[in-house]
């Protein structure tokens, strides 16, 4: 049995596009090998069940949300979770920065995202319907497993996350684009996975895992992962090799 994981925005799915019909068919000749195959990704566990059902032919073995920081199995019951302690939540959420912060955010529990009400105008870029959190509401909340921010740029999002992670050293920033996602160190794709093998005790003969931007790079290159066209220059010398897509990642490795 061959194990595959895959980012899901801007690599099973290509940015501001539905996945490819070949992606999906690649996954069940994938699957029907006897092979598993799972998304690992930034998004939360309602973020990307809103996302998944649009395609009723996928079906994934597992799903690692969160950046790592919830595992569940098909039957979507909860594998792995690291959520973050309740002074972290509540001393993060007081931060100058944060508070004083136009950009939008968001908090994710283990199951559902709440939008936080910092006063911007500007959409987070999420579809899904949310409820909005004061920041007193928002430091009440428990099983929190990820605070997001969308910032205005790239380089605004590694300022804040060095900010933040100097202060608060048991997190760190999972960057994609200009979006962080805030978690527990431990939770990245990398160590998702890990916990994952771990918990299912599952023992590939071979994990493959392909993604396109900074929250991927840990696992890249701990698994000699792989990455696709679109990426970034710095993901593509990292990765072992670069494919048009997943679907043909996999079928390569059938």
């Amino acid at each position: 049995m061959k194990l595959a994981a895959t980012d899901f925005d801007g690599t099973f799915a290509p940015h501001r596009q539905p996945v490819p019909a070949s992606n999906i068919e690649a996954v069940a000749k994938w699957q029907a090998a006897g092979h598993k195959f799972g998304i690992c990704t930034g998004r939360g566990l309602s973020l990307i069940e809103f996302e998944l059902k649009k395609y009723p032919a996928l079906h994934p073995d597992y799903l690692v949300c969160n950046n790592g920081a919830v595992v569940v199995n098909n039957k979507r019951e909860f594998l792995a979770s690291l959520c973050l302690p309740q002074e972290t939540v509540k001393g993060l959420l007081r931060m100058s920065l944060v508070r004083q912060t136009k950009n939008p955010m968001r908090l994710l529990t283990e199951t559902d995202m709440y939008l936080l009400d910092t006063g911007s105008t500007i959409e987070f870029g999420l579809v899904i319907p949310m409820e909005t959190l004061s920041f007193a509401e928002a430091e009440a909340m428990e099983k929190v497993v990820q605070i997001s921010m969308r910032c205005e740029s790239v380089e605004e999002a590694e300022a804040v996350t060095a900010e933040v992670t100097k202060t608060y050293p048991d997190l760190i920033g999972n960057i994609n684009r200009n979006y962080i996602d805030f978690n527990l160190k431990e939770a990245n794709k990398r160590d998702g996975l890990r916990r994952l093998l771990k918990v299912t005790g599952w023992q590939p003969e071979e994990t493959l895992f392909i993604g396109d931007d900074q929250n991927d790079l840990p696992a890249v290159k701990y698994f000699h992962g792989y990455t696709v066209e679109t990426a970034e220059p710095f993901m593509k010398e990292a990765a072992t090799k670069v494919y048009p897509s997943v679907g043909a990642m996999l079928l390569a490795h059938l």
